[in-house]
């Protein structure tokens, strides 16, 4: 893993996880869950002020709007009230709805016209450097983020530069110029110097970055975003130890769980597992049922292979029904490593949709095919459907692969499916390439042809029913129409271009034949790229490149069956 990269991904998260505060302190930010009550949305009120007779009925109108919970509406009004009337009460109202709402345009725009309203409110005016960041205007943020300083109020800066290396020359230059005004007029303001730090190091300035975080470290030797950023700059540096320093200051203050916790996260990017497992070993015995702490715990007992530990933290998380799924399916590959097939079975059947579920009922298929019989796959997979019907439809592909081995099985589960999905483009494909392997070339043509009257610019589909027609009829022209049609859909692709050289190979093209198979081994050096461009060139008399490309397939795959063919019908001796 790159550690460089992890320490910036886990940086630029801590620093999003320090959101700029609303713009009245009375207001609670409602991120998610239940729909707000009437009085947590009246509990922004507008002041006591004469409300001109055009402008009472919108008003009165937003009030009912909210009541009946059609937030949307009462949003629209109260921004148009927002910007005729002068009122900041109305404002802050229209905001609130808006952060509510998670509606990043309009609480930007609320949040500017804020402070217009209440220049001196020094929240409204880091609110509105918060919203103008997120919805990508950083120069605008800091022009707002500076209003903030000027009122005493201190702001994280370092938000503006999520999308530094993303900005054009110009706008790059702005916001230099921002970051550094604030720094150099707010010495001893630790969140312009973070800034300015992270700032410098963008620009691969690393002497710089470190001598601005400095001061951050020593007025405030914690703090988990300026030790990570330090460490950030001496892997940039490539100094013999970059963790040292975050070592001894987690060894300072011991009950600091959050740097703790990054100290541990770097030592595992660092592929020192043994180490972070101490350090996850000092964070549970602190905070035991915190799952985010167990789940990565767990996960590190499972790379060290220290399989009792890390079958005792699944089995917790799954009791504190937190991450079941990706529990399950570790408890399932423990087992499983254990020879306990029966328990990695019903473990892998327990995975529901997640990111885990295709893996896991693969694996379970895996040992059902090496340790019992074809109908006790299909009863796994019948029960699997029971339970998760939203996922059928991969659990008969699912099904169909497990069964491969037994004949004329897979053919059967495919029947099933399509007639529950008998649009399916997956499951029309896996039965046309099991009627391949089967011989049954007409009913895989049905099938491929069955997609295209779908979606006649199906690429694959295109390539495949002309890849399979060169290959196993003497319909060459027409294979070469439904591949060309493929390149045109799919430009480049390797295996169109190899479809296309052997199809014009079959036509006696060889000079087109041999110049797209070139193209596709260099994008894509497979075997059988290799075995159809060896044959080209051996066929055009250049024996000894040919021979060369054939060793390089069979370097790859010894046994590659294409290859070792075309070697043995051309009668090329490869010594």
């Amino acid at each position: 893993m790159n550690t460089s990269k992890l320490l910036t991904a886990s940086f630029v998260l801590i620093l999003s996880a320090c959101a700029t505060v609303p713009p009245d302190s009375s207001a609670v930010t409602v991120k998610s869950g239940p729909a707000p009550t009437e009085n947590e949305i009246a509990a922004v009120a507008p002041r006591e002020t004469p409300i001109p007779p055009e402008n009472l009925m919108p008003l009165l109108e937003a009030e009912f709007a909210l009541r009946y919970r059609n937030y949307e509406r009462g949003l629209d009004i109260l921004t148009d009230q927002s910007n005729a009337l002068t009122d900041p009460a109305v404002t802050r109202r229209a905001l609130r709805l808006a952060e509510f709402m998670t509606d990043a345009e309009r609480a930007a725009q609320l949040s500017v016209r804020l402070v217009e309203l209440a220049p001196e409110d020094a929240a409204a005016a880091a609110a509105a450097s918060g919203w103008l960041t997120r919805t990508g205007q950083p120069i605008a943020a800091l022009r707002y983020i500076r209003i903030a300083y000027e009122l005493g109020q201190s702001v994280n800066v370092a938000t503006v530069l999520g999308s530094y290396e993303q900005l054009d020359e110009a706008s790059q230059a702005a916001v230099d110029d921002g970051v550094t005004a604030l720094a150099e007029n707010w010495p001893d303001d630790n969140e312009a110097a973070i800034a300015a730090s992270l700032l410098a190091r963008l620009q691969g300035e690393t002497e710089l970055a470190e001598q601005r975080i400095e001061p951050v470290l020593n007025r405030m030797p914690e703090d988990t975003r300026a030790i990570l950023l330090w460490t950030q700059i001496m892997l940039d540096k490539g100094v013999d130890d970059p963790l040292q320093r975050l070592a001894a200051t987690v060894n300072v203050y011991p009950d600091n769980q959050e740097l703790r916790l990054q100290y541990a996260r770097l030592l595992g990017s660092e592929r020192n597992y043994p180490a972070a497992r101490a350090q996850f070993v000092i964070l549970l015995d602190k905070d035991p049922e915190n799952a985010e702490l167990l789940t990565t715990a767990a996960l590190l007992d499972f790379e060290l292979e220290l399989y009792d530990a890390a079958l005792e933290k699944f089995q917790q998380l799954i009791s504190l029904d937190e991450n079941v799924d990706e529990s399950h399916y570790y408890v399932g590959r423990i087992e499983a490593l254990r020879d306990r097939y029966p328990e990695a079975i019903e473990a892998f059947g327990l995975v529901g949709p997640s990111r885990e579920f295709r893996d896991a009922k693969a694996r379970a298929a895996q040992l059902l095919a090496e340790t019992a019989f074809a109908s006790d796959i299909r009863g796994f997979f019948g029960a699997q459907r029971q339970a998760y019907p939203g996922n059928a439809e991969q659990l008969f592909l699912l099904e169909a692969d497990a069964l491969r081995d037994w004949e004329g099985e897979s053919l059967k589960v495919y029947d099933r499916g399509l007639r529950a999905f008998p649009s399916s483009f997956s499951l029309l494909y896996g039965r046309a390439m099991t009627h391949e392997s089967e011989g049954q070339l007409d009913e895989m043509e049905e099938d491929l042809r069955s997609i295209l009257a779908q979606d006649p610019d199906h690429a694959a589909t295109l390539n495949a029913l002309g890849y399979t027609l060169t290959n196993h009829t003497q319909r060459y022209q027409e294979a070469a129409d439904l591949i060309e049609r493929a390149l045109v859909l799919s430009p480049g692709d390797p295996a169109i271009l190899d479809s296309l050289g052997w199809v014009y190979y079959k036509l006696g093209q060889f000079a087109q034949s041999e110049a797209l198979l070139r193209q596709a081994h260099r994008a894509f050096p497979d075997p059988e790229v290799a075995a159809h461009l060896g044959e080209v060139l051996w066929i055009q008399g250049k024996q000894i490149e040919a021979r060369d490309i054939w060793r390089d397939g069979l370097s790859k795959a010894p046994d590659h069956s294409i290859i070792l063919e075309a070697v043995e019908r051309l009668r090329a001796d490869l010594p």
